[in-house]
C-alpha cells in the first residue's frame, strides 16, 4: 500500500451531517418493520452432501418460519421447493451451494409472500429466472465476440420476457382474474361537463336515434352531457371553422327524429 493510501486510510471519517442522519433514522424505522427473513446455515457432509441448519438454536421455529415462506403446511413441500432453490442459484462449477446465494433467494421469496403451494413456485420461478438473466447478463458484460454477443443477449432478453410475465401472472392470480381500470386524470375543459359512471361502446343509447348521419339534436339522458349554448371544441380551436355544405349564419339543430323505415336504437 502507498504512503498516500495509508494516509487516506488513517484520515478519520466525518460524521453524517443532518440531512444522512435524519435519513439513515427513517431507513430504521422500516428497518424495523420489515420481518425477519429465514437464514441458514450452509456446511458439506463427509458423504459430500449439503447441510442446512438454522443460525440459532431453534429448530422448530426455524422450520415454521421456512413454512410460512413458501406459504405452506408441507415439510415435504417446503423442502423440495428450498433445494429447487438452491440448485439454480448454485455457482456454477461449485459444487454446493453458496450460504449467502441462498439467504438472498430465501429473501427474495419472503419478500414476494407467497400465500399458497401455487404462488410459491410461481415465487420460485420468478427468483431463479430473474437470477439466470443477471448471469446470462454479466456473461454478455465480459465477452466481446459477436456471435457469444448475440446469443447471450437472446438468451437475457427472453428470460427477463418471462420474468415480467411471472410478475403479470402472479398479480392476475391474485386478483382472482378480475382486471381493473382506473382513471387518473379526467379533463373537463371551459363550458364542459364530466360523465362519471359505465361509459360502454356498442349501441347507442335511447335519445340517439339512427338519422342517417345527420346533425340532429341530442334527446334524452344524452342532452345533458353538453350545457345548452356550449361551442363545440375542436383540435385547432383558433383555426378555420367547420365546413358548411350550404347557407351562412346560425340556426338551431332540428330535434332527433325517424325516418319512414328506421328504428330507434333504444327499440
Amino acid at each position: 500500500m502507498s504512503k498516500a493510501a495509508k494516509m487516506a486510510e488513517a484520515k478519520p471519517r466525518p460524521d453524517p451531517d443532518k440531512r444522512e442522519k435524519a435519513a439513515m433514522d427513517r431507513a430504521l424505522e422500516r428497518y424495523n418493520e420489515r420481518p425477519e427473513a429465514v437464514r441458514f446455515k450452509a456446511s458439506t457432509s463427509p458423504e459430500g452432501l449439503v447441510q442446512l441448519t438454522p443460525p440459532h438454536s431453534d429448530d422448530g421455529g426455524s422450520v415454521l418460519h421456512a413454512l410460512d415462506t413458501f406459504g405452506t403446511a408441507s415439510v415435504d413441500f417446503q423442502s423440495r421447493a428450498l433445494s429447487q432453490l438452491g440448485s439454480v442459484l448454485r455457482t456454477e462449477g461449485e459444487h454446493t451451494i453458496n450460504e449467502g446465494e441462498l439467504n438472498a433467494g430465501l429473501a427474495a421469496v419472503a419478500g414476494i409472500a407467497p400465500q399458497d403451494e401455487i404462488e410459491a413456485m410461481l415465487a420460485v420461478q420468478m427468483v431463479t429466472t430473474h437470477d439466470l438473466a443477471m448471469k446470462t447478463m454479466r456473461k454478455l458484460n465480459h465477452t466481446s465476440d459477436p456471435d457469444r454477443m448475440d446469443r447471450f443477449c437472446t438468451i437475457a432478453t427472453k428470460m427477463l420476457r418471462t420474468y415480467t410475465t411471472q410478475v403479470e401472472a402472479l398479480a392476475k392470480l391474485r386478483r382472482g382474474g378480475a382486471q381493473t381500470v382506473r382513471v387518473e386524470h379526467v379533463h373537463v375543459y371551459h363550458g364542459g361537463q364530466a360523465i362519471v359512471g359505465n361509459v360502454q361502446g356498442g349501441t347507442p343509447p335511447r335519445g340517439m336515434i339512427e338519422n342517417g348521419s345527420q346533425p340532429y339534436a341530442l334527446a334524452g339522458p344524452a342532452a345533458h352531457a353538453i350545457p345548452a349554448g356550449t361551442s363545440m371544441l375542436c383540435a385547432n380551436p383558433q383555426g378555420a371553422g367547420m365546413p358548411v355544405t350550404s347557407g351562412l349564419g346560425e340556426a338551431t339543430v332540428p330535434d332527433a327524429r325517424r325516418r319512414q323505415g328506421k328504428r330507434g336504437a333504444g327499440r
